[in-house]
């Protein structure tokens, strides 16, 4: 029988189909040996929804919006070519909120240093 706190789909973390509600709303893993049991509470915790990209003088990352991993969108995104193509920083260095723009560049949000 199937504890009805069970959650379809498998832990981030460990990736068992092992995934439970806990108190509080929560979603934990319940496997002993998982590495971080309260990863996709965190992962859906996480309110955005767009890039996130940190620039220093001559490096940058790129963190993707979770949606990009749905249909491989990710392996097709092109931020992070369009910033290595670029002759330097393309902004001053921090971290910047970055969404796609109308005419197919991109939008630099706020920076939070």
């Amino acid at each position: 029988m199937t504890d009805d706190r069970s959650i379809a789909g498998r832990c981030p973390a460990c990736g068992w189909e092992s995934l439970t509600l806990a108190a509080g709303n929560r979603i934990i893993c319940t496997r002993l040996e998982c590495p971080r049991p309260t990863a996709a509470d965190e992962i859906l915790a996480d309110a955005e929804t767009e890039h996130v990209v940190q620039l220093g003088e001559a490096t940058f990352t790129v963190r993707h919006p979770l949606r990009e991993r749905l249909d491989d969108a990710l392996l097709t995104c092109d931020l992070a070519d369009w910033i290595a193509a670029c002759d330097g920083p393309p902004r001053p260095p921090g971290r910047w909120r970055v969404t796609p723009a109308d005419n197919g560049s991109w939008d630099w949000g706020a920076n939070d240093g």
